[in-house]
């Protein structure tokens, strides 16, 4: 078996890929840049998914602390016992977007 190069902990590229499309998703809308039929409800399902998919993904890969980042905004961003965050849900998106991406640098 080939050795993999790079500090993700053992996660393979092809499972970044979605951590990274969540990253330009979540701050493309917390910029305005979707359209508007692209709600914050369409945001929680998306964002809490995918974070949960990088979670158990850096879970199986031994990296605790990005494991931990995912799981919390899984949690925050969480659709079905939402967060009364109100208009921290902002920044919420802001900061889930810039983890999701720094999740993708590092493990490339």
């Amino acid at each position: 078996m080939a050795k993999q190069s790079g500090g993700g902990g053992g996660i393979g590229k092809a499972a970044l890929i979605p951590l990274a499309l969540l990253s330009a998703f979540l701050l493309c809308q917390a910029l305005h840049v979707l359209p508007t039929t692209v709600t914050d409800e369409i945001t929680r399902w998306v964002a809490c998914g995918l974070f949960a998919f990088g979670a158990i993904m850096f879970a199986g890969a031994g990296s605790a602390i990005w494991c931990g980042l995912c799981a919390a905004m899984a949690v925050v961003l969480n659709p079905v016992y939402p967060l009364p965050l109100g208009d921290l849900f902002h920044g919420a998106k802001i900061l889930g977007g810039v983890i999701a991406g720094a999740a993708v640098v590092r493990g490339w």
